[in-house]
């Protein structure tokens, strides 16, 4: 076991290091071990930034705050002291540790922490359940572009390119040829600021020198990156749709003003509805008659159309027979096997894909109202004269991930993940489109 000993410290540290070295099995046990023992008020001994929230035993008298117990704990304290466990608690008012007693079935117990069931008397599953998380698909809705060239810029640009003149049928003009307007190319920019992405973790001391956790082997430590990577993709399809107001950087949902869908005509209220019999036929009807607009606008450019709605939305369009009497095919099915309009210059009927999202859904974190949301996102578009694949409004990033140490300390390491972003750039207005009410209106 290292010990690293404060002034005044010594007879003490021997002690203890006496104690351990007497035990083969207790030095083999601690040997990885590190004890510290010094005054809070030197250097290299003050309290480590995370135990105030995590203290196991607190054993300076200074530190210790007020005791709070019940009659009955303090009753079974005195009756089995074994039955009764001590949780010191950080009171942030006193900067003390109060001493909180709490026996079986009090709030907090915990009777593993409190030894009342030897290791060796315990089955462990060599597995972890991991909690569900929440999820996006946002990031098929749109392309990722990447600026590689400059990862520290503080501006996305995109370069733009127009044609402008025309040309002339039936003459050639006079002699000096002024009587035409050249065919000529404009260039323009779009530019954007970037932001950054930032999100943090700690390593301390014990977890980098501990080889593994328990009965289950690994330790939570080598997830700690993996779910901060989670956090910051959660992030980015959050602001793919939302934006983010504060920095001005674009989402999907500020490209054009949001429409709000027919009233009393949501999939909620056609599902739920006893006074049609071709429910289905009804919401194919709604839908194909926006899509027919969103494509009309553009011409049949859009080869490729994604439409994104919240789970709940898909779930109806999914579950809802076209008619009651005579056709059991759902209005998901139906409109992937009858919409045939949008053909456009490559002579082929667009594909349309439909995606559930969660982040779309009402009266969530996300999305607060008591309606949800429909993004309609055609991804790709033909331009310049060999009508030349390229994205239409996409989302922008400068750097993707960089990961480095923030503050080395004494007992914990910060290390801090970057991204930088620009948001969504939109090019191309009319290949978005986003409707309000279209699953559920409240």
């Amino acid at each position: 076991m290292k010990l690293t000993v404060g002034t005044g410290f010594n007879h003490l540290a021997g002690l203890a290091d006496q104690f351990v070295n007497s035990d083969p099995g207790l030095r083999k046990a601690l040997g990885d071990c590190e004890l510290s023992i010094g005054l809070a008020s030197e250097a290299g001994f003050g309290v480590p930034a995370h135990a105030a929230d995590n203290a196991v035993f607190a054993g300076d008298e200074g530190l210790l705050g007020e005791k709070q117990i019940t009659a009955a704990v303090e009753a079974m304290l005195k009756a089995d002291p074994s039955k009764v466990q001590i949780h010191p608690k950080f009171n942030l008012e006193s900067g003390k540790f109060d001493q909180k007693f709490v026996m079986a079935g009090d709030e907090g117990f915990d009777p593993i922490a409190g030894q009342l069931f030897s290791p060796w008397n315990i089955a462990f599953l060599s597995k972890v359940w991991k909690e569900p998380l929440a999820y996006s698909r946002a990031k098929e809705m749109v392309r990722t572009e990447h600026a590689g060239n400059n990862p520290w810029a503080e501006i996305f640009t995109l370069f733009l390119e127009q044609y402008a003149g025309w040309g002339v049928i039936g003459q050639t003009g006079s002699l000096q040829n002024n009587m035409t307007n050249d065919v000529n190319v404009l260039n323009g920019m779009l530019s954007a600021p970037i932001i950054n992405m930032m999100g943090t973790y700690s390593l301390t001391l014990e977890e980098k020198r501990r080889s593994s956790w328990g009965p289950v082997g690994s330790s939570p430590l080598s997830r700690k990156q993996s779910y901060l990577n989670y956090v910051m993709d959660m992030m980015e399809c959050i602001m793919m749709y939302y934006g983010n107001p504060e920095t001005k950087t674009y989402g999907l949902m500020d490209i054009n003003p949001i429409k709000n869908w027919d009233s009393g005509k949501s999939m909620k209220d056609i599902f739920n509805s006893n006074l049609s019999t071709t429910r289905g036929s009804d919401a194919f009807r709604l839908i194909a008659g926006k899509i027919n607009d969103f494509l009309t606008r553009a011409d049949n450019k859009f080869d490729h159309i994604k439409i994104a709605v919240s789970p709940e939305a898909y779930n109806y369009l999914t579950s809802m027979p076209y008619s009651d009497v005579y056709d059991a095919t759902t209005a998901m099915q139906t409109f992937a096997q009858s919409y045939l309009a949008g053909k456009g210059p490559n002579g082929s009927t667009p594909t349309i894909e439909w995606v559930a999202d969660p982040l779309l859904k009402a009266n969530s974190i996300f999305n607060p109202n008591s309606f949800d949301y429909m993004v309609i996102q055609a991804p790709e578009i033909g331009g310049g004269p060999k009508n030349e694949k390229q994205p239409t409004n996409f989302w922008a990033t400068a750097l993707d991930k960089f990961v480095f140490p923030v503050i080395p300390g004494m007992y914990n390491d910060q290390y801090k993940t970057l991204k930088r972003v620009a948001g969504i750039i939109a090019p191309i207005p009319a290949a978005t489109e986003v409707w309000a009410g279209f699953g559920t209106q409240g």
